[in-house]
């Protein structure tokens, strides 16, 4: 099974490019055999991608959304077989990627380069040339993995 990550600009308006996310996605889906999909939940490019894939669930239902923590999940309450975790809400299920203990201001830029490591596809909605996502998706180049910007003039 492939799977895909999304890196996008947390302010991005997204719903502009609906139409263009929806066929890479589709795409991705039928032609390339991704059935996976990882996304932070740090912005509007994560949200929306996410709630796409929950959209397309309805012709793909085979396909899972897959929340990707950047710190530690903390525990809810503790039980009688040790400690409750908060449940990914909106999401399949959730992975912490980080195998060493890293300082917070690091924990989303480790993670990042984590995920693109584990993913065969990226769609991204990058135009700058600042931020987390830019820097993902740089890394993402260096790696030579197959990347589909909506913003097709974004040069790292």
């Amino acid at each position: 099974m492939k799977s895909c990550a999304f890196f996008g600009h947390s302010y991005l308006d997204c719903k502009p490019y609906r139409e263009k996310l929806i066929k890479i996605i589709c795409d991705l889906i039928e032609n390339k055999g991704v059935a996976h999909f990882y996304s932070g939940y740090r912005g509007n490019f994560d949200y929306y991608c996410r709630d796409l894939i929950y959209e397309l669930k309805e012709k793909y239902p085979f396909i899972k959304m897959t929340k990707v923590c950047s710190y530690i999940p903390q525990p809810l309450k503790p039980d009688e077989d040790g400690y409750v975790y908060r449940p990914p809400i909106d999401y399949d299920d959730s992975v912490y990627l980080l195998e060493r203990r890293v300082p917070n201001r690091y924990a989303i830029i480790e993670t990042n380069k984590l995920l693109v490591d584990k993913v065969d596809y990226i769609v991204a909605g990058v135009f700058s040339h600042c931020g987390g996502a830019c820097k993902a998706l740089e890394y993402a180049c260096k790696r030579k993995k197959a990347i589909f910007n909506i913003f097709e003039d974004w040069e790292p």
